[in-house]
C-alpha cells in the first residue's frame, strides 16, 4: 500500500477500489469497518490505524457517524470501496434517528434513544447488543440493535444479548483478531456466539412491533389519534419517566393512583437501581418501562381523562418535567391543586433516604466497573 506525505492534505493511503466488502441493509458503520478489516486479513484496530492513523477512531462511537470526527472519512471509504459502492453516511445513527431526534442531538453528549458505548480508550463498558440467530445466518451488526427501545429480535422473537454466553465477557467485535473471519465470535475466548437467548412474551413482541411500525412508517397511534414518529417518541419518553416516578413513590401518591387507574399496578413496575438516563439502564429495566408505557399510549383519550379524574391527580404532579404540547388537551382535566407554603429551616442537616443511598451505591459500582 502507499504511504502518506505528511506535508500534503490528501491521504495518499486511500487507493480506489481496494476494498470489496459490500454494505448490508441497515448495517451499522462499525460493523462494515470490522468486516472490511477482516476481509483484508487484518484486525479492525490496525485497519483504521493504517488509513486514519491520527484519529484513533475506535475511541469514538462510530455508529453515530463521522460528522463529529471528520466528514472526509465518508469520501475516503467511498473511494476505497469497489466502484464507490459503499456510502456509510446513509447508515449512520444520526441519519437513521434524525426524524425523531432533530438536527443536533447526535453530535455531542448523550443522544436520545441511542445505547451508549461507555468507552474507556478503545474498550467499551457497554457491550454491543446482538441476536445470535441473526449473526449465525448473516454475521453483521444491525443499526436497530443500538436503539434504546429495541430490546429483542422481532424475526426470532428472542431477547437481545450483550455478553458472550461462554465466558461472560462483553461482546466487543471491534477487538476481534484477524484469524476470526466473521463477527459471530467472542474476542475474549474465541468461541462462537451461538447461544439462543430467552424468548419474548406475546406482550413484549407486540410492544416491539408497535414501536418498529411507528419508526419505519413515521406514523403512530397515540390515544387513538394519529401522530408522527417524533411526537410519538416524545410522548413515549414522558410516560416512561412518569412510570419511573410511579415506581418509587408511595402507593397513596397521586401518580401511583393514576397509573393504577390505567391498569398498571405499582407492584409490577421495575424500579431502576441507578436512576440514570433511560439509555443507560439494563435491558430488563428498559423492557419493563417500554411495555408499560406503550400500554398507556394504546388507551383512548377518554380512558386517560377518566383516570385523571378518578385519581384526583393535579397538574403540578404531571409537571415534574416539560411534557409534549400534545398532552395539554388531556392534562387540563387534572385539578390545579393548591399552593403550599413550606417553612424554611436554616442549617437543616441533609439526610439521604435508603433509596437515594442505594442508587448512589449502584452508580458507584458502575463507575468502578468502567474504571477497571
Amino acid at each position: 500500500m502507499g504511504t502518506t506525505n505528511a506535508g500534503l492534505p490528501k491521504n495518499y493511503r486511500i487507493k480506489s477500489g481496494v476494498i470489496r466488502t459490500p454494505i448490508q441493509p441497515n448495517e451499522s458503520i462499525s460493523s462494515w469497518l470490522i468486516r472490511a478489516a477482516l476481509d483484508c486479513g487484518t484486525d479492525p484496530l490496525t485497519f483504521t490505524g493504517f488509513y486514519w492513523d491520527k484519529l484513533r477512531l475506535w475511541t469514538y462511537d462510530l455508529d453515530r457517524g463521522f460528522e463529529p470526527i471528520q466528514q472526509q472519512i465518508y469520501s475516503d471509504i467511498c473511494d476505497l470501496s469497489l466502484n464507490g459502492m459503499v456510502n456509510l453516511e446513509a447508515h449512520s445513527l444520526y441519519s437513521a434517528l434524525k426524524r425523531i431526534n432533530g438536527e443536533q442531538t447526535l453530535m455531542k453528549g448523550q443522544a436520545k434513544w441511542v445505547l451508549p458505548r461507555s468507552s474507556r480508550n478503545r474498550s467499551h463498558r457497554s457491550g454491543q447488543h446482538y441476536c445470535s440467530c441473526c449473526l449465525d445466518k448473516a454475521p453483521y451488526l444491525r443499526n436497530e440493535w443500538r436503539f434504546a427501545w429495541y430490546f429483542g429480535c422481532l424475526k426470532h422473537q428472542t431477547l437481545l444479548d450483550a455478553k458472550c454466553p461462554c465466558c461472560g465477557e462483553l461482546y466487543q467485535p471491534h477487538l476481534l483478531s484477524a484469524d476470526k473471519r466473521q463477527l459471530n465470535y467472542c474476542h475474549h475466548c474465541g468461541e462462537m456466539l451461538n447461544y439462543h437467548s430467552d424468548l419474548l412474551s406475546e406482550t413484549e413482541i407486540e410492544t416491539l412491533q408497535i414501536l418498529d411500525a411507528v419508526f419505519t412508517s413515521d406514523l403512530g397511534i397515540c390515544f387513538q389519534k394519529q401522530v408522527n414518529s417524533q411526537e410519538y417518541f416524545a410522548i413515549l419518553r414522558y410516560f416512561i419517566n412518569l412510570i419511573r416516578r410511579g415506581a418509587i413513590v408511595k402507593s397513596s401518591h397521586a401518580i401511583a393512583r393514576f397509573l393504577e387507574q390505567l391498569g398498571i399496578s405499582q407492584g409490577n413496575l421495575c424500579q431502576p437501581k441507578t436512576a440514570l438516563a433511560f439509555e443507560l439502564l439494563p435491558i430488563d429495566e428498559r423492557k419493563n418501562l417500554l411495555v408499560n408505557a406503550v400500554k398507556i399510549l394504546q388507551l383512548s383519550s377518554e380512558a386517560i381523562i377518566y383516570a385523571i379524574q378518578q385519581s384526583e391527580i393535579t397538574q403540578k404532579a404531571f409537571a415534574f418535567e416539560n411534557y409534549p404540547s400534545e398532552l395539554d388537551s388531556l392534562f387540563k382535566h387534572a385539578r390545579e391543586g393548591r399552593e403550599v407554603n413550606r417553612k424554611t429551616i436554616a442549617n437543616k442537616p441533609k439526610i439521604n433516604s435508603n433509596l437515594s443511598l442505594n442508587r448512589q451505591w449502584e452508580r458507584l459500582k458502575r463507575q468502578l466497573q468502567i474504571a477497571v
